[in-house]
């Protein structure tokens, strides 16, 4: 579709004046948002290339699949035109993301109730506002119930059995990766969110982790960010895995698939991407916890070989334009928890195809 003749027509006569003369819209909050629906129509028109060549006129990104790209200039135009007249709301980030990707023993075939043990604990922090990663934390773990690692994991992962036999238990290292947290001063002077790529790992790796060593779950980790998610929602996709949400934003994997502190450098990349477009990255799940996991566990290899459910239920964070009553809520927590298998189906399934896909 051609662009411009002598302006383009998602352009506004402001723009074609230059930066320094854009004043702010007189138009009221409801034309305003009639004309951002019009420039979306326009942009939902417009080939490929001649969204990456306006993009490229606005010096902006311009990688990614046709959808990203439109969704990208919609968005540039959605915030200039909602600046201009006063309607643009407060930025829905936090100041800082933590990314984490565990990696846990694990089998070639691994039974329903496999005790996984975390070996790698890694994490990346990221600065929203200088967009860039400023740190990373990363410890390997030594296994209690299955100190000798499978032929797969070790594969898999890359971790070898002398890196996890020298390696401290795990309640150490939780207590070193909170004082990497509180290094940073996050979760006291700065807010922060937990960032996850779908989940498991806090549903399944970190709370069956914490029943096997006899500890509290810890609280930084009881609502998190699911990228997965945010990635579908915002770029309007179906839901990818790690390596396929790179291409959709035609990056390619750096790094080793399954080092776990490569895993989340690689959904860094992701999220400062989503931050570039115009995303909005909140807390999109949580963990429900009953009053006994708030207790300490007592006898961890017992209830780890024998409990029917190594793994806790993950509820969706609903935003908060969607009001619900308590009835509403009580419902929620019963539905959720009268699933037998607290993870669904289509979970593991997709677990399943992230460990072959990525």
């Amino acid at each position: 579709m051609h662009l411009c003749v002598n302006r383009c027509f998602i352009c506004t006569k402001s723009e074609t004046n230059g930066d320094k003369n854009i004043q702010k819209s007189p138009l009221s909050g409801d034309a305003v948002y009639k004309e951002l629906s019009k420039i979306n129509g326009n942009i939902n028109q417009m080939s490929k290339a001649g969204v990456v060549s306006k993009l490229r006129e606005l010096k902006l990104n311009t990688e990614g699949t046709t959808e990203i790209l439109r969704k990208r200039l919609k968005n540039h135009y959605r915030k200039q035109k909602l600046t201009n007249a006063n309607l643009l709301t407060v930025s829905k980030l936090f100041p800082y993301y933590v990314i984490v990707d565990f990696e846990a023993t694990c089998e070639e075939v691994n039974t329903p109730n496999y005790p996984h043990e975390i070996i790698e604990f890694p994490a990346v922090l990221v600065d929203t506002e200088k967009q860039k990663v400023l740190d990373h934390f990363q410890a390997y773990c030594h296994p209690v119930l299955n100190p000798m690692l499978s032929e797969f994991c070790i594969e898999l992962t890359g971790i070898t059995q002398d890196q996890v036999e020298s390696a401290p238990l795990f309640p150490e290292v939780l207590a070193n990766f909170e004082a990497w947290l509180a290094k940073h001063k996050l979760g006291t002077k700065h807010k922060y969110a937990i960032v996850t790529d779908g989940p498991w790992d806090m549903g399944r790796f970190l709370y069956g982790q914490c029943k096997i060593s006899d500890i509290p779950y810890p609280q930084f980790a009881k609502k998190w960010v699911n990228i997965r998610k945010v990635f579908s929602n915002f770029y309007k996709c179906k839901r990818f895995c790690l390596k396929l949400m790179l291409e959709h934003i035609e990056m390619i994997f750096e790094g080793r698939p399954h080092c776990g502190l490569d895993d989340a450098r690689n959904i860094a990349r992701v999220l400062l991407r989503m931050v570039k477009d115009g995303a909005s990255i909140q807390y999109n799940e949580r963990i429900h916890l009953t009053s006994r996991d708030v207790k300490n566990t007592q006898n961890a290899n017992r209830i780890c070989h024998n409990c029917d459910s190594p793994e806790r239920t993950v509820m969706p964070i609903l935003s908060a334009d969607q009001n619900r009553t308590a009835t509403q809520v009580r419902r929620e927590v019963r539905k959720w928890e009268s699933r037998r298998v607290k993870l669904s189906d289509e979970d593991t399934d997709e677990e399943n195809r992230r460990v072959l896909d990525t």
